[in-house]
């Protein structure tokens, strides 16, 4: 049997040591398929799975099984990677301060954890009173357009973090970050039921895989 790529592996990694930049961004998904699929050259593998998703960050929220020569042990693995990446993130901006830091320091761990989803997911950021995020929960999960979201629910949860102030968000399936009228509309019935317990709502971040809205920032709140 033809065994090259064993030298060919080798040379990678060695290549990666000296000067990581130096590979070829399928080289280092070669890299990473290595460690889970054993006794084969992978380079093939590699190329679709880069054709497929177009870019690393796809490759944690697609579907790789069906790829010939990769499988669910695969995928398993890259998923498992996705949830390393998303807690690290969640790592950083927790206990961080919202006022200073802004919506653009919690957009990465939204993004991970919703802007790749086909389907709307409601998230509420839940924060003390220094305004440092403490906990988060998916809430509530829909179709393609839209999340049944109710602001008692909203209201309950926060009191049970003992939250001073919230941030809402949710992402758009479809890649536009402009908000509906029902967005709007919602916003201003959980600010209403939060107003009640003396929880602010600090922000409102509607989600895609490539941008953000922030109510906040555009005056919508």
């Amino acid at each position: 049997m033809d065994k090259h790529y064993l030298g060919h592996r080798i040379r990678l990694k060695e290549r990666f040591e000296k000067n990581p930049a130096s590979l070829q961004t399928y080289e280092i998904i070669e890299l990473l398929l290595g460690f889970v699929i054993k006794g084969k050259d992978v380079k093939p593998q590699a190329k679709e799975i880069l054709k497929k998703c177009e870019n690393l960050e796809n490759i944690f929220h697609t579907k790789l099984a069906n790829i010939k020569g990769v499988g669910k042990e695969t995928e398993l693995f890259f998923n498992i990677i996705g949830e390393f990446i998303l807690r690290a993130k969640w790592e950083k901006i927790k206990n961080e301060s919202f006022n200073i830091a802004g919506p653009q320091s919690v957009y990465p761990f939204l993004k991970n954890l919703i802007g790749f989803e086909k389907i709307e997911k409601f998230v509420i950021l839940y924060l003390n009173s220094l305004n440092k995020i403490i906990s988060y929960e998916i809430i509530a999960t829909g179709t393609v357009n839209q999340t049944a979201v109710y602001p008692r629910e909203v209201a309950k949860n926060a009191l049970n973090f003992n939250a001073v102030s919230v941030i809402l968000a949710h992402n758009h399936p479809s890649g536009n970050n402009l908000p509906s009228e029902q967005d709007k509309i919602l916003t201003e019935k959980i600010k209403e039921a939060l107003k009640l317990f003396d929880i602010k709502v600090l922000d409102h971040l509607i989600i895609t895989k490539d941008s953000y809205l922030s109510f906040s920032a555009e005056g919508m709140l």
